[in-house]
């Protein structure tokens, strides 16, 4: 079922795999307020609905930005997420391995009670976060 969806961040929650998909369309320019408040939307749902596992759809988004602009937004994003009962968070990664190394450094370096994988497929994203 759709929980959110504003033509730029879609949330799809499966009640039978308590997963919150969230699914980001193929754009190339996003202002950082519009990711910051899509962050503050995803942490909103996964609270409100008590999700504890989240599959992160990022394989189409094409947005480039410095790593001392995006690092505090993304500490920001998995420290709120930390706050919730998410347990588990699969990302389907994108083109940008720059991205992707940024994503994965602050998910595994803040000794967070949540365990992350990336995943080249939804697929394969979608077992792990089954187990």
């Amino acid at each position: 079922m759709i929980l959110y969806n504003s033509g730029f961040l879609t949330l799809e929650f499966d009640p039978g795999t308590d997963i919150l998909s969230v699914n980001l369309p193929p754009v190339r320019d996003i202002l950082l307020p519009e990711i910051s408040r899509s962050f503050g939307i995803i942490v909103e749902h996964a609270r409100n609905y008590d999700i504890k596992k989240l599959l992160f759809d990022a394989r189409e988004t094409q947005v480039d930005v410095q790593e001392d602009v995006f690092a505090p937004l993304i500490s920001k994003f998995v420290q709120d997420l930390a706050a919730t009962r998410v347990q588990k968070v699969a990302r389907v990664v994108s083109s940008s391995v720059f991205r992707e190394h940024l994503v994965s450094k602050v998910f595994n370096s803040n000794y967070l009670p949540i365990q992350f994988e990336s995943f080249s497929e939804v697929e394969p994203a979608i077992e792990w976060l089954k187990q």
